[in-house]
């Protein structure tokens, strides 16, 4: 099996949980390696996870946004790295219903903006993208063979929609640029230093304060857990073990229902679970079990070593001794917490460098930010008379759209904002006032789509995070959007022979990755497959 040794890694979303332990693992085992880490420290991140590493010579920590391509270029150049671990993201399921813009913002634009850095410096040898089991949507209950890393792609909420979304940029960078990646799909990890949004460590500070227990719906639901120095192993083996254009599961087949993780919690705490465990509204989806196959992973050499009882007695010990390692996180503690992004904890930990580009962004990030209660969209009868909205008045549908409206007698009014710009779109709903919106806009190239290849962000910007902005804008107001879409994610192969008559069905996975405009419209349709939580019409032509 061929060894792959690294010199300079730079490991993105390293004041996090999962990459804390991770590079202090590293830094530790492989004092030859430079580390640096990026890390625009967001409210989940905190230095004090680094202290370990704090004093070690072959340590940089640059605190800076992935989504800055001047700062991740000037990295990549400067330091010479030859391999990314790219942890960063948005991960929160709960926050993703409520926040749903950040994630797509952090975990698919972010992810795009490092990509396009490795293949413009061309010196990357490995590139490390962290995804999530999530991706693949729901097991069935009677599953008895978890989901393999060739398994259909099947998200069900923002979260897990971005991630798959990241991933197929990261396929389609390998695929058409030859860039040497990596993609991981774990299961849920636990431990030190979690931020306590997560069941686990808000069960343990739950039971600290003798408050309540609150689990989503009957607590039914079945998840995997890992410890979390067991996981920074399957990352030390993936590095340096793993295949270039190869998936790996990291994963356990032992699997614990939800209210039993909180039985077990109550009992260390000597807690009556009958008087403390309260059962609280469901999610908008929550997926009954994740169950992964990670015979890839074992191959390599690597096994889970904790067992599920030493992990969460060392977690809950952690948690006890170190009870201001969060500081005030009441907000993170709530049944259904709806965060905006706040600023990680910085204090204790001097002397970083910070990164240029997003030095303004910190400085707006001063205070921690409220929580946000969701909109909960009622779909109600449209008024009437109709009124449409309709995005896209210089393209041929957008024209077509008009010549029904008026053939029909419909009132209709072109949209003035921009996708990018949501408060301009929020302006025309406020001032058109319509019953339905049309989304007929996009980027589709002039003369052709060949200028996508060369304008990628601004082509990603509108394609992808401009349709989702309306998306979610119609969503708030209570009103169905009509999103045109594209045929020309598919081509021809095996089961759809050229000239067979065989089409492809609405639910078949894209399969063309020909060009960056397709890309980007196989990235938007793989997102809108959790479409049943909100209300989207979504056409492909």
């Amino acid at each position: 099996m061929a060894s792959y040794t690294p010199k300079n890694i730079l490991i993105t979303g390293a004041a996090g949980f999962i990459a804390s332990h991770v590079a202090n693992r590293l830094i530790r085992n492989h004092p030859d390696y430079k580390i640096v880490i990026l890390d625009k420290l967001d409210y989940c991140s905190n230095l004090k996870n680094l202290l370990p590493s704090r004093s070690s010579p072959n340590f940089k920590f640059v605190k800076g946004d992935i989504g800055s391509a001047d700062l991740v270029n000037y990295l990549l150049i400067a330091e010479s790295i030859d391999t990314i671990m790219h942890f960063a993201a948005q991960t929160h399921v709960d926050n993703s219903f409520g926040n749903s813009f950040e994630f797509t913002k952090n975990n698919i634009y972010g992810t795009h903006v490092l990509l396009e850095a490795c293949k413009v410096t061309g010196q990357i040898k490995r590139f490390i993208h962290v995804s999530t089991d999530e991706v693949y949507g729901e097991t069935d209950e009677d599953a008895v063979v978890g989901n393999h890393e060739a398994s259909q792609l099947l998200p069900t909420n923002p979260y897990s929609a971005t991630k798959a979304g990241a991933e197929m940029l990261v396929m389609a960078y390998g695929r058409s640029y030859g860039l040497p990646v990596i993609t991981t799909r774990g299961n849920n990890v636990y431990g030190p230093n979690q931020f306590p949004e997560k069941l686990i460590p808000k069960f343990i500070l739950l039971a600290m304060a003798g408050k309540p227990l609150p689990i989503h719906g009957d607590g039914s639901n079945v998840r995997s857990y890992l410890y979390c120095e067991d996981v920074a192993e399957a990352f030390e083996v993936i590095l340096h073990k793993g295949e270039v254009g190869h998936v790996y599961n990291i994963g356990t087949k032992k699997e614990r229902r939800v209210i039993d993780v909180a039985k077990d919690v109550c009992k260390l705490f000597s807690l009556d679970p009958e008087t403390v465990i309260k059962f609280v509204e469901n999610r908008p989806f929550n997926d009954q079990r994740y169950f992964l196959d990670d015979q890839k992973l074992t191959n390599l050499g690597w096994s889970e070593r904790t067992t599920w009882e030493e992990g969460l007695k060392k977690t809950m010990d952690w948690y006890t001794s170190n009870p201001d390692w969060w500081g005030d996180v009441s907000g993170a503690l709530l049944p259904h917490p709806r965060m905006l992004m706040m600023p990680g904890i910085e204090r204790q930990f001097e002397g970083y460098e910070d990164g240029n580009a997003a030095a303004s962004q910190a400085k707006s990030n001063s205070t921690q930010t409220q929580m946000v209660v969701p909109v909960k969209g009622n779909p109600s009868t449209p008024k009437s008379p109709l009124k449409f909205l309709i995005y896209g008045r210089t393209g041929w549908i957008g024209g077509l759209l008009k010549t029904i409206c008026e053939k029909q007698g419909i009132p209709f009014e072109y949209g003035k904002g921009r996708l990018e710009e949501r408060s301009t779109l929020a302006a025309d709903i406020q001032n058109v006032k319509p019953t339905h919106v049309f989304n007929a806009a996009g980027v589709t190239g002039r003369p052709n789509v060949d200028w996508c290849e060369s304008h990628k962000p601004e082509t990603i910007r509108t394609n992808v995070a401009g349709t989702l902005n309306l998306a979610d804008v119609c969503r708030e107001h209570g009103l169905l959007m009509m999103n045109f879409a594209t045929g020309c994610i598919f081509e021809y192969d095996a089961a759809h022979p050229e000239g067979s008559g065989i089409g492809f069905k609405e639910e078949d996975k894209p399969n063309f990755t020909g060009s960056f405009y397709s890309k980007t419209k196989a990235m938007v349709n793989s997102i809108f497959i959790f479409s049943c939580l909100y209300m989207y019409i979504y056409l492909t032509f």
